[in-house]
């Protein structure tokens, strides 16, 4: 088997953290993490936690960990320890088990995480794990490309409609000083305060990358180089087109209430017409603008900007929200003549971890809105895409989005209940509606008169009740029982004109049961 040199140097990195590793760990970026501990830093007015995922203290977490569980002095091994704890004042070394086993529908996953550390700067996490799963049981819709969604090329089994994909994360961590932070490995990201990020997220696979990060007064700012990859266009199957990534984001706390954010990143093709163009160290600069530098250098590479607010009305309430814009002409605009190439999203939400004053009830508001064309390029290639997925929002582009959600933690007994819904102008016969963001924008259906939601509607709501006990927060292994129904509208023939009411809709609705075991080490059963 043919292994590549970054996947080498990937391994090798972390190896070396067992020789020279920190104190200080990347919480994992996780919806069903208890929300008591993503609380402590929201309601503290110093911390920046739109940059995920956030930095925390081993031994803060491991202390929050029994805050909010357990004040019992003596503790089980099973129920209340690391599967594996080896230390000392200097070192130390961390082996737990990861486990997603959830039944109807199927999805599997066993593997094993190791957390390392050694004196006050080095810290490593390496996280391996086999995914096995039959799309046919539920889990996942349609597969659009060969890969399992939200991670990467799969191995299929004909005799049993299966799946399967071997998982390698982690990452070295080296804390330079008290304010600059250094990482590379092989991960996600998620940047944004909301259930979902409209600059980046963990929606697609998992990258190789290098981040930088300083912290001092009340500014965090975070730079991040990735390599990303996509399908050959000749060969089909094979994910061996390279492209870049170059991004970095500013989060600026005003006082104690307000939070203001930029963000900005360039994406580009690894070969070019005159042959490998690989990494372009004219994005090396970790401060400067993007696009002039794109245009000094007349280059064709796609750049996207963002800006974020988050505002604490209560201690542990939060109004947030972020604004995406790809591109923007402001005298077609003003025209109002729907021109295709004015392409941005909204996002908005309100969120409280003490709803109505009581402790460990959680409730998120949310609404996502995103233009036709948005994210995509001239060329797949320079896309904002990875792994023939989105790397921020899963719908891409051309949707709107309603999500609500309530949790409630007693103890170790946890009550979840989510409601999605969403709209998609999708694409119709060969016409271009700007739903899919690996479609080239040159093909857009119309330049002007171009709408949200243009297209065949796709309609989708989803409401998911779970009950779920921790069986042991410190490597938080949980058993969830939970029933999930799916309503789907879909438009059999788009609208003619904008009286044209006639068209017929499909109609269908799925209603299962699910239980299992969950290992909150990342979202794992997939975003819809």
């Amino acid at each position: 088997m043919k292994i590549k040199v970054h996947y080498i140097l990937f391994l090798c990195s972390c190896l070396c953290a067992f020789l020279s590793t920190a104190q200080t760990f990347n919480l994992p970026i996780d919806d069903n993490l208890p929300k008591c501990i993503e609380e402590s830093y929201f309601s503290n007015p110093q911390k920046h936690t739109l940059i995920r995922p956030l930095q925390i203290d081993i031994a803060d977490y491991q202390n929050l960990i029994d805050s909010c569980f357990s004040n019992k002095e003596k503790k089980h091994w099973i129920t209340d320890k690391n599967f594996i704890e080896l230390k000392n004042d200097k070192r130390g070394l961390i082996l737990n088990p990861v486990l997603t086993d959830i039944y109807s529908p199927l999805f599997l996953e066993n593997g094993l995480s190791a957390l390392v550390w050694s004196g006050k700067n080095f810290t490593g996490n390496l996280t391996g794990s086999y995914i096995y799963t039959q799309p046919d049981a539920g889990n996942f819709p349609t597969f659009p490309a060969p890969v399992i969604p939200h991670f990467g090329k799969y191995k299929y089994e004909s005799s049993n409609n299966s799946y399967s994909y071997l998982n390698l994360t982690g990452y070295v961590s080296w804390q330079v000083a008290d304010f600059m932070n250094l990482q590379v490995g092989r991960d996600k990201v998620f940047w944004g305060d909301g259930y979902r990020s409209l600059l980046i997220s963990d929606n697609s696979n998992a990258f190789p990358f290098f981040k930088g990060t300083v912290d001092m007064w009340k500014v965090k700012y975070t730079i991040l180089y990735s390599s990303l990859n996509e399908l050959d266009s000749v060969a089909g199957q094979d994910f061996n087109q390279k492209k870049y990534t170059a991004s970095h984001i500013l989060s600026w706390n005003i006082g104690k209430r307000l939070n203001f954010n930029m963000f900005e990143t360039v994406i580009w093709r690894g070969q070019d017409s005159l042959g490998t163009r690989g990494f372009d160290v004219n994005y090396l600069n970790p401060i400067v603008f993007y696009r002039p530098v794109e245009f000094s250098l007349g280059s064709p590479d796609n750049v996207i900007m963002g800006f974020g607010l988050r505002l604490r009305i209560f201690k542990t309430t939060h109004l947030y929200g972020q604004f995406l814009l790809d591109e923007f002409n402001l005298s077609e605009l003003k025209a109002k003549t729907g021109w295709w190439g004015n392409k941005f999203g909204i996002q908005a939400g309100v969120k409280t971890y003490r709803l109505f004053g009581i402790k460990n009830l959680f409730a998120l508001g949310e609404v996502n809105i995103v233009k036709p064309f948005t994210y995509s390029h001239w060329d797949y290639m320079e896309n904002y895409g990875n792994f023939s997925q989105p790397l921020a929002h899963p719908l891409g582009s051309n949707f709107a989005e309603g999500i609500a959600n309530v949790r409630y933690l007693i103890n170790r007994i946890s009550i979840n209940a989510l409601l999605t819904k969403y709209v998609i102008g999708k694409d119709y016969d060969t016409m271009n509606m700007g739903e899919n963001i690996y479609r080239s924008y040159n093909d857009h259906v119309n330049p002007y008169g171009n709408k949200i939601l243009q297209g065949r509607e796709l309609n989708i709501t989803s409401v998911e009740i779970s009950l779920g006990y921790i069986l042991n927060p410190k490597w938080n292994l949980s058993f969830r029982l939970g029933f999930r129904y799916r309503f789907t509208k879909y438009q059999m023939h788009p609208q003619t004109s904008p009286t044209d009411h006639s068209t017929g809709y499909y109609t269908s609705d799925n209603r299962f049961l699910f239980f299992g075991f969950y290992t909150n080490i990342g979202n794992r059963e997939g975003l819809y």
